[in-house]
């Protein structure tokens, strides 16, 4: 190994485990260390003389294996690296956190705080609904009301986040907590009516940025910060592990927003780059230009995706779901993408014949397609017979080789609790005399991309071989073709 090698690796080894000379870095934990017989946690209070509600205690964390040194009430918080509320959020008019506050505020660090939302008794009104206690922030920035959401909900993390703020949006999604909560800022109020008490000094200006949103695109984990980046307030639903929160803390939240708290502290965590090898300055850079691929790697592949389901979603509803034309038109589609060269018939002769008429490998059939909520009745069948007798004395027309029946049936029910078959009567599927196919089991040929179980089952043998390419989507939007489902697929 080359002394270069050597230096990189070590320089590897050594920046996820403490130096022999590393202490750990203070945290001020807004509550009361477990083994304290009668918890009273810091509430929400914003003046000293009130006295915070009483709450659960965290649970027992390993602080030494974590780098960290706990700093509880009445110890001192002026040093502090940031401050961890497992519960509601630090009472900002009590004396730990205005020790903490001023401290950051003299050596110039941002003021980083782990607030959990929605611990405690809830109540419930006309305009709000339920709502669990929320957070106070600081110096007349209002507050954050937490509304739990019904259970179920899925988050995603939210658009434009930093490298810790996604980092923290993963750990959360991969070990939710019990309930999500909707987030919501509220200022102070600043009434200009005529009359009406002026608030001075005015309330301050922040901004409220989630990492993780709700289906309907609300935070339910986010950052507050007031405008001038004084101040980080990472707001995360209460119940999440305590050690996860303190390992993001110390590994993530500290080097990207307070690296003097591990400068003094003289963590591996952070190193000045002036000091750095040239070994660990090139290992640096290509870490860096790997995650940078990387992550540009996984938005392209976001966007393909976000692409084929725009295309491929609303086909999914129609096989499984539609009736009418739109069910008509994904029969159309799935028939096209397996090779047939398929004519819509309701737009030549109107009812007078078979919805349409598909080709392949030289065989010409009818395709009939209908859609029933319960089970379908015996007299579908009937429909296609009868189009098939009249269709050699319409104008123009070319003799077929029979006919398909497509029915979407038990439209009512989810598609696996369906029967798999159109019709489960034996000796009524004994007589039929042409072939009946359940969309829902086209669908199924369609999403495997089974071209030849979709060509057999309409069409027959054919003795014909060919496999279409694999669809995907077309990169002009305004590709021409049928409007809506597939007409932006190219083969």
């Amino acid at each position: 190994m080359t002394r270069a090698h050597a230096l990189g690796a070590a320089t590897v080894s050594t920046m996820s485990t403490p130096g022999p000379s590393a202490a750990p870095i203070p945290l001020h934990i807004a509550g009361e260390p477990l083994t304290s017989p009668a918890p009273d946690v810091i509430g929400t209070s914003v003046g000293a003389g009130r006295r915070p509600a009483p709450t659960v205690r965290p649970g027992v964390v390993d602080w030494a294996a974590l780098g960290a040194e706990p700093r509880w009430k009445d110890q001192e918080t002026g040093d502090c690296a940031a401050i961890l509320s497992p519960v509601l959020g630090p009472a900002t008019g009590l004396e730990p956190y205005k020790r903490y506050a001023a401290g950051a505020r003299q050596r110039g660090e941002t003021a980083l705080v782990v607030a959990c939302t929605g611990a405690g008794e809830r109540c419930h009104n006309v305009f709000s609904g339920t709502v669990a206690p929320g957070i106070h922030l600081p110096d007349r920035y209002g507050s954050i009301s937490a509304n739990p959401l019904p259970a179920g909900v899925s988050p995603e993390l939210a658009d434009g986040l930093d490298h810790a703020e996604h980092d923290l949006g993963t750990r959360l999604l991969n070990r939710p907590p019990d309930t999500w909560f909707r987030l919501t800022y509220l200022r102070e109020s600043r009434s200009s009516r005529p009359g009406a008490a002026r608030v001075w000094p005015p309330p301050g200006e922040g901004e409220l940025r989630p990492i993780l949103v709700d289906g309907l695109g609300d935070p339910v984990a986010g950052v507050w910060m007031p405008t001038g980046g004084s101040a980080r307030w990472f707001v995360v639903p209460h119940g999440t592990d305590q050690r996860l929160l303190v390992e993001w803390l110390v590994r993530h939240a500290l080097p990207a927003y307070v690296p003097g708290a591990l400068t003094r502290a003289r963590s591996t965590l952070v190193r000045d780059p002036a000091f750095a090898t040239d070994a660990e300055a090139r290992l640096v850079d290509t870490i860096a230009e790997e995650q940078r691929a990387h992550e540009q790697r996984q938005t392209e592949l976001h966007q393909q995706l976000a692409a084929l389901r725009a295309v491929t979603d609303p086909l999914r509803d129609d096989l499984l779901f539609g009736t009418g034309r739109p069910l008509e038109d994904a029969v159309h589609d799935v028939l096209v993408t397996a090779g047939a060269a398929v004519t819509r018939l309701d737009d030549v002769y109107g009812t007078e014949s078979a919805d349409l008429l598909a080709e392949y490998g030289g065989r010409r059939v009818l395709v009939e397609v209908k859609s029933a909520n319960n089970r379908p009745p015996h007299s579908l069948p009937d429909k296609l017979l009868k189009h098939l007798n009249t269709w050699p004395g319409l104008t123009g027309t070319e003799p077929v080789d029979g006919g398909v029946l497509v029915v979407n049936h038990q439209i009512k029910l989810q598609p696996a609790q369906r029967d798999v078959e159109v019709y489960t009567d034996r000796a009524f599927v004994d007589v039929l005399t042409v072939p009946v196919i359940g969309s829902a089991r086209l669908f199924d040929w369609w999403r495997r991309e089974d071209w030849d179980a979709v060509r057999h089952a309409v069409f027959g043998e054919t003795g014909v071989a060919q496999s279409p390419g694999i669809a995907v989507p077309d990169a002009d939007p305004k590709a021409p073709g049928r409007p809506g489902l597939l007409s932006r697929l190219r083969r």
